[in-house]
């Protein structure tokens, strides 16, 4: 089983409740970072897919005005 790595310093960790407000107000991008087919079973409404092994490539698709929430 993979360990995964631990957050760096700079990204803070938010609140469930907190993410949930951020996303309301519309001011956070939730980024979904499982596969495809872990995606497909449920995910957050209106969260990216950006499977893990892809985010290094896709970062410059994120927006820049807002919060982004990695799950």
């Amino acid at each position: 089983m993979a360990v995964a790595p631990r957050p760096r310093p700079e990204a803070p960790r938010i609140t469930a409740a907190e993410a949930r407000a951020l996303l309301a107000r519309n001011q956070a991008v939730a980024v979904d970072v499982r596969t495809p087919e872990e995606y497909a079973v449920g995910h957050l409404p209106g969260a990216l897919l950006i499977p893990l092994r892809r985010l290094a490539a896709q970062l410059g698709e994120l927006p820049r005005d807002k919060t982004i929430i990695f799950y």
